[in-house]
């Protein structure tokens, strides 16, 4: 379909387009890790990654529900300003406080955990503030534009976008770190700054009429009635699951990698960029499946696509847990894969089929399940290993192992689903879209 250059709904679906390709573009991602490792105790770094998984969980939900109660459009805008002040801390924080890379003073270093405490506390309250919005402002565009068939496909483009996107950051965010650990939170100020902009010119596509007026508890308790339509319940508790499983190779695959290179990474100059070059190709890889997610889905079915990408995730950690070989660093360039082709056809099926009200909140309330669900299984694996464990082999091994067993386990109910269910479930976004539409 032609996008009427008349339509600023439609003309906003284009634009979404471009916010995707800046929205997943963390240049930091391959140096988070070794930058804050550089200027403060490793006890502050855990407590920092600790700080932003609860700052997420708070802010997850009461987001969504923001974005259903006061729009799509102005809630990004708080995100993307979110995001960019946490990024112009983060890089600024040494100079804030008047330390050097090389580190400082017990003093300094306190005041610098604060302010990189604040920073990891905003940059997790601007993702929350764009999860589920982000997807629901692209339904409803489409929907007020006249062109909400085209919203499973947009969503493939979508997915390509945003793992381009990834995979374009981190290249450039591991290289330019050999200079400099800062440079990649300013280059992620800057597209966040971009993301700002385009958002600006973006159209709301919901009147007062389709916002919601129910305080947050209604809301939610409005959101989990949706789970009568038994099919949104299954997909609620695979994304929770899925999640899981989604985040085990990520959490693990570096130390991985080290084991198999028998290397102190810490003693590495190119470290950033090894690093960098890793997770750009998974990502370039994970552009390729989410771009053919939708073809899948029509050839296989929407429960036949979330059985591959769990069955992928699965055997991903199998191999991890089993051989240690420079073969499965190979294998793991394929663990984002299983993310990239379950996201659309998951958006398709689930997003359509919330009433307009409450979809933000809805999509919100399905991520903070998988939030909730991983932290849970990181506190197991923690109690289920052995005290003193590493992260050498042996360490992160045994760990591997039991979540072997829990990618076995949702194998094993997503091909029970798939068999009872069959292809019942492929079209349920778009079928339900008029029926939540109507009780909106």
């Amino acid at each position: 379909m032609e996008t009427s250059p008349l339509n600023p709904h439609l003309r906003t679906a284009e634009r979404y387009q471009r916010y995707a390709s800046l929205a997943e573009a963390s240049f930091w991602v391959p140096v988070f890790f070794i930058y804050f490792a550089a200027l403060l105790p490793l006890a502050d770094v855990l407590v920092l990654e600790g700080l932003y998984f609860l700052c997420v969980v708070l802010v997850e939900v009461p987001s969504g529900w923001i974005g259903d109660r006061i729009g799509r459009r102005p809630t990004l805008l708080v995100g993307a300003s979110l995001m960019a002040v946490s990024h112009l801390l983060l890089f600024a924080g040494p100079t804030i406080v008047g330390i050097s890379m090389a580190g400082g003073p017990e003093p300094g270093r306190t005041a610098l955990f604060v302010v990189f405490a604040i920073g990891q506390g905003l940059r997790a309250a601007g993702i929350a503030f764009r999860s589920g919005t982000d997807t629901a402002l692209h339904h409803d565009s489409l929907e007020a534009g006249g062109a909400v068939q085209e919203f499973a496909d947009r969503e493939a483009r979508v997915a390509k976008r945003r793992f381009l996107g990834a995979s374009l950051a981190a290249l450039i965010g591991g290289g330019i770190a050999m200079i400099d650990l800062r440079l990649p939170y300013l280059l992620s100020f800057i597209v966040a700054m971009l993301m700002f902009i385009v958002v600006w010119g973006m159209r709301e596509p919901n009147t007062a009429d389709s916002r919601t007026k129910a305080q947050l508890p209604r809301q939610i308790a409005s959101c989990v009635g949706q789970w009568r339509q038994g099919i949104l319940l299954l997909l609620f508790v695979y994304v929770a699951m899925m999640l899981v499983l989604n985040h085990i190779p990520y959490e693990y695959f570096q130390p991985y990698i080290k084991s198999v290179l028998h290397a102190d990474w810490s003693e590495q100059m190119a470290t950033p960029a090894i690093i960098g070059l890793h997770v750009a190709v998974t990502f370039w890889l994970a552009s390729l499946a989410g771009a053919r997610s939708i073809r899948l889905r029509n050839r296989i079915g929407l429960w036949g696509v979330l059985l591959a990408a769990t069955a992928l995730q699965a055997v991903t950690i199998g191999l991890m847990a089993w051989v240690l070989s420079p073969i499965i660093v190979g294998v793991l360039l394929l663990r984002s894969c299983p993310r990239a082709i379950m996201t659309p056809p998951l958006n398709a099926a689930v997003t359509g089929a919330v009433p307009v009200t409450i979809r933000a909140t809805y999509l919100s309330m399905q991520s903070l399940a998988g939030r909730l669900a991983f932290s849970l299984t990181l506190f197991v694996l923690t109690m289920a290993v052995s005290a003193g464990a590493t992260d050498n082999w042996a360490g992160i091994r045994e760990q591997l192992l039991w979540s072997t067993w829990i990618g076995a386990a949702g194998f094993a109910a997503v091909l029970v689903v798939c068999v009872l269910r069959g292809r019942r479930d492929d079209h349920t976004g778009s079928a339900a879209s008029t029926e939540a539409k109507s009780t909106s």
